[in-house]
């Protein structure tokens, strides 16, 4: 009995020390953009038509659908022929939801 306690205890202790609070959910990716909305002076909201690839990261992934459905906040000058480029990420430390590109 006493072996199972101290295994279980072992076990509890090493599964939580692995759970992650993920604060920036990440994606590589490449993008085909259908628009793009100007927000201010310098940064764009961009909607993807389609991806072309998209990696999530292994720890913190960010989700493809929730791409797809919000758009990214791109510096405006980062479209090039109709597609986007790089990571993708949203810091969830920020009262902000939504998704950026590196």
């Amino acid at each position: 009995m006493k072996k199972a306690v101290l295994a279980l205890s072992v076990l509890m202790s090493v599964s939580s020390s692995f759970a992650q609070d993920c604060t920036l959910e990440e994606a590589q990716g490449i993008a085909l953009v259908s628009s793009v909305e100007v927000l201010n002076e310098t940064q764009c909201r961009a909607k993807i038509n389609s991806v072309k690839m998209f990696s999530p990261a292994y720890n913190c992934p960010l989700s493809l659908d929730e791409v797809l459905v919000s758009g990214v906040i791109i510096n405006c000058n980062r479209v090039h022929e109709g597609r986007i480029d790089g990571i993708f990420y949203r810091d969830n430390s920020k009262n902000d939801s939504n998704i950026y590109l590196y």
